[in-house]
C-alpha cells in the first residue's frame, strides 16, 4: 500500500510542525529562523537505526540515490552495473546518468534478479550490481551475496519499493554493501519527494555526502 493512502492528521499536523518551526526543508543554512530543528538529519538519523545502518544520507529522490551511491562506489563511464530486467526505470536511468553501461539480466520466480543469469553477466567490466527489492518482495541474497562476493563486486541495493522488509533476522538493506530508499508519492513513506542512501562503508558516506 503507497503511503499517500495513508495520510491522516498525525502527518498533516507533522507538516504543520515545520511551517511553525520556520518553515524551513533544507538539510542545514538558515541557523537564524528554523528554531534549531533539523528536521532532514533527525530523518536520517532515525532512518539509520531503523534499518541498522551506520550512516543515512537524505537526497531529493530514490533516482538521485541510485545516482550518487554509484558515484561514491566509484564507478566511472564505461563501466558495467548489472541490473534486472523488472524494475522501474529510474535504476537503469541513474546507471546511463553517470555514464555507467547497464547490463539487464532476467529475473526468477521471485520476480527479482536471477543469481544464475547475473553469474553469467559478469565480465571483467562488471563494477557493480544492483538487485531490485520488487514490489516489497526481496532477491534471493544468499544466492546473490556470495557471486558478488566471489567476484569482488559491490552490491547496491535498489529497496525503493522494500522499506520495513526484513531478510533472516535484520531489516533488508544492510546486507548491501550500500542501499537506497524512494519517499516519492507512491512508496511505503511519503516525503513528497526524496530519497535516502545508506550503508556501513565510511568511505562510502564521505564521498556521498
Amino acid at each position: 500500500m503507497p503511503g499517500f493512502e495513508l495520510v491522516g492528521k498525525e502527518e498533516r499536523d507533522a507538516v504543520n510542525e515545520i511551517f511553525d518551526d520556520g518553515g524551513i526543508l533544507f538539510a542545514h543554512g538558515f541557523d537564524g529562523i528554523r528554531n534549531n530543528r533539523y528536521r532532514v538529519r533527525e530523518f536520517e538519523k532515525e532512518f539509520a537505526k531503523y534499518i541498522g545502518a551506520k550512516y543515512a544520507l537524505a537526497v531529493t529522490s530514490g533516482t538521485a540515490a541510485i545516482k550518487v551511491a554509484l558515484i561514491a562506489m566509484g564507478i566511472k563511464p564505461g563501466d558495467e552495473i548489472i541490473t534486472q530486467a523488472f524494475t522501474f526505470v529510474a535504476t537503469v536511468e541513474a546507471i546511463i546518468d553517470v555514464g555507467a553501461i547497464p547490463v539487464i539480466v532476467n529475473i526468477d520466480d521471485t520476480l527479482n534478479m536471477d543469481a544464475q543469469e547475473l553469474e553469467m553477466a559478469i565480465t571483467n567490466k562488471t563494477k557493480a550490481i544492483i538487485p531490485v527489492h520488487m514490489l516489497g518482495v526481496a532477491a534471493d541474497l544468499n544466492k546473490i551475496l556470495p557471486i558478488a562476493k566471489k567476484h569482488g563486486i559491490p552490491l547496491l541495493d535498489d529497496n525503493c519499493e522494500a522499506l520495513g522488509a526484513d531478510w533472516e533476522d535484520s531489516k533488508l538493506g544492510v546486507q548491501s554493501d550500500i542501499c537506497t530508499w524512494s519517499f516519492d508519492s507512491g512508496k511505503v513513506i511519503i516525503t513528497g519527494e526524496g530519497g535516502m542512501i545508506t550503508t556501513n562503508n565510511e568511505k562510502y558516506y564521505k564521498i556521498a555526502m
